[in-house]
């Protein structure tokens, strides 16, 4: 496949991007210019002792090596530990290959920023408003997010997952969490549709796709998508967290191999080598494209990029992403004005990479960075709630009225409502029952603990009834998942 000068001349820069550099052990050092790297393994000194989860660390400075180093333990089966060759799941950090790739077929004019998503999914619903590629990459696109979908549907975080069963349920969405464009409202959907967008405009898959056009090119030669269960990951690092009693577990999901919102497994001296690429000195021809700002629909623009967010940090601009996986934490950043990259990836769900980066930072532009500004502190909030009014105490007859079964053609799942101890279970599917708690007129509430998905959210319940007063059905809602149908059967 044809590639620009540009990319071959760009690549060739990349290829030198670690050699000369002096390996030991977890650790590889550069031209450090002068700097104490004890202080930066100070930061990690927490993730840096025996039976932990860690974290890898990979300083640039335009482009050139500075530091990298491995702390803590890749797998705690066989006390291997992490080294600079350690492969993570950077999970979002994916979004802006993605995007990138998708810019790329731009260029080449197969496909267009304008264009309507369903002039490449027509199996997606006809909205009130058009959905365009635009949207979709800007987070506009007010398409509901198929991860809470998915266990609102009764299948945990090791049910197989794909790209047709995606799309799929995403055909059977009935409304839109807000009309495309009116808010950014961040969607792990819009990308996953965007990689089977991309196939579809190209005839390869996203993996083939970055493989061939980004990953060899630029010789990130430990960089894939995930797209293959069974595919064996040399120096793969596992997904840990920690339990109720403080016991590290396992929460690595391997069954999730479906690329586009996230998937990209890397090592932290492979990302950099992508950041030196796309926001080094000899930029890509698609950079424009990835980097202009879209606007809502009342004009005012959107922050961050297509897959990339763009920050201020104690009055310095930066670029970059997170990442956030199960049993895992990523932050890919560059500081633009002075060419310093930092990439971090931790095999732990208690990890804070963006926090460690910022740590980094302060030791490399400990003079450029201004001490006055404290851009993580949140700003205080003087409303005072009103008291909430007291839930209604409902008799067995009258929780009654609530039993049975209610099936969501949006969700392809079916709900069971029953009267136990004089209480109100919902049982998802067959999943084990969940409390439902009365909290107004025909409202009620069920904490939610989808296994792997996330921790506990609250599920709200709203049921209608007909002009005889019998329960017909209700709409569930789910954080921003407004509205989602069911019928009583």
């Amino acid at each position: 496949m044809m590639r620009s000068r540009k990319f071959q001349a760009t690549a060739v820069i990349a290829l030198t991007f670690i050699f000369g550099c002096e390996r030991h052990g977890n650790t590889t050092s550069g031209d450090a210019t002068g700097e104490n790297n004890a202080a930066v393994d100070a930061v990690f000194a927490i993730w840096d002792m025996p039976g932990s989860p860690g974290c890898a660390l990979a300083v640039a400075q335009d482009g050139a090596l500075v530091y990298s180093r491995g702390y803590g333990y890749a797998n705690l089966d066989y006390d291997i530990p992490v080294t600079p060759q350690t492969v993570f799941d950077v999970a979002s950090v994916t979004k802006q290959f993605n995007a990138a790739s998708i810019m790329m077929l731009v260029q080449e004019e197969k496909l267009s920023l304008d264009d309507d998503v369903r002039k490449w999914l027509p199996e997606l619903p006809e909205y009130e408003w058009p959905i365009t590629l635009r949207h979709m990459l800007s987070h506009s696109s007010g398409l509901r997010d198929y991860l809470s979908l998915f266990p609102l549907a009764g299948r945990n975080d090791h049910f197989p997952i794909s790209h047709p069963q995606i799309l799929q349920m995403m055909s059977r969405q009935r409304a839109l969490v807000s009309p495309p464009g009116e808010r950014r409202s961040y969607s792990n959907t819009a990308y996953m549709l965007l990689s089977q967008i991309l196939e579809r405009a190209g005839g390869q898959s996203l993996g083939e796709f970055t493989a061939e056009r980004i990953f060899e090119p630029l010789a990130m030669d430990s960089s894939f998508m995930y797209e293959n269960l069974e595919k064996i990951v040399p120096r793969r690092a596992t997904g840990y967290d920690r339990d109720d009693d403080g016991h590290v577990r396992i929460v690595h999901n391997y069954n999730f191999d479906v690329a586009g919102d996230g998937q990209l497994y890397s090592t932290m001296e492979n990302l950099l080598r992508w950041d030196n690429y796309l926001h080094g000195a000899e930029k890509p021809e698609f950079y424009s494209l990835l980097m202009t700002k879209a606007r809502l629909n009342n004009g005012e623009p959107i922050e961050d990029a297509n897959g990339i967010r763009r920050r201020d940090f104690r009055g310095l601009h930066t670029v970059g992403h997170s990442g956030s996986s199960w049993g895992f934490r990523t932050e890919l950043v560059r500081f633009v004005k002075h060419g310093l990259s930092i990439a971090i990836s931790c095999n732990s769900d208690s990890a804070n990479p963006q926090y460690l980066a910022r740590q980094v930072a302060d030791h490399y532009l400990a003079e450029q960075l201004d001490s006055r500004i404290d851009d993580t502190a949140s700003s205080s909030d003087d409303h005072v709630a009103e008291p909430a009014s007291a839930p209604p105490v409902l008799t067995p007859d009258q929780l009654a009225e609530f039993a049975g079964e209610f099936f969501s053609p949006e969700l392809d799942a079916t709900y069971r409502f029953a009267v136990v101890d004089g209480g109100l279970d919902l049982r998802i599917e067959q999943e084990l029952p969940l409390d439902v708690v009365p909290i107004a007129t025909d409202r009620f509430e069920a904490s939610f603990h989808p296994q792997g998905w996330g921790g506990p959210s609250t599920i709200n319940l709203e049921f209608d009834r007909n002009q005889a007063g019998a329960v017909t059905g209700f709409g569930l809602s789910l954080g921003s998942e407004q509205g989602i149908v069911f019928e009583r059967r």
